[in-house]
């Protein structure tokens, strides 16, 4: 590896895991003993709005159902979702928030917003749109990579 190389995937794994880790604190001190594998399954369920079927959230967290499936008991065992079968289509399974889901995603939501609101202060205004642009850019890569691998 180049230099910058070196020094820029160092940043990515120390931006990732430090900030996984403090989400991950952020949420025990709150009170809220999920996974942040559990947390970003409630968001998806929360933001799901009527798109809230296995298969739909299970393709937007790019997970297969059946792995889905297993998150889903777990969450609604620890009260946080709940099922529903459709009216119209009996096969169809809607997972729904509980007010503990939504309430643990009100915590989850200002975490990122003070994540980003501290990230903002710390860069010069005029250089916001260029680290807009590099980590839009990078966010591609990741999608990118991910459609790649989805069948």
């Amino acid at each position: 590896m180049t230099t910058m190389e070196t020094k820029i995937n160092a940043v990515l794994v120390h931006l990732f895991n430090d900030a996984l880790q403090l989400e991950e604190d952020t949420l025990r001190k709150a009170g809220i003993t999920l996974t942040i594998r559990e947390v970003h399954i409630l968001e998806a369920v929360c933001a799901a709005g009527e798109n809230n079927t296995m298969s739909s959230l299970a393709g937007k967290l790019h997970i297969t159902v059946g792995s889905l499936t297993v998150a889903i008991n777990t969450l609604e065992r620890k009260g946080y979702v709940t099922r529903q079968r459709s009216l119209r289509d009996k096969r169809c399974i809607h997972v729904l928030p509980t007010e503990k889901a939504l309430e643990t995603e009100k915590v989850h939501q200002a975490y990122h917003l003070n994540m980003t609101r501290a990230m903002m202060t710390t860069v010069p205004q005029e250089q916001l749109d260029t680290v807009l642009e590099g980590l839009e850019a990078t966010w591609s890569y990741f999608t990118d990579a991910i459609k790649e691998e989805d069948p």
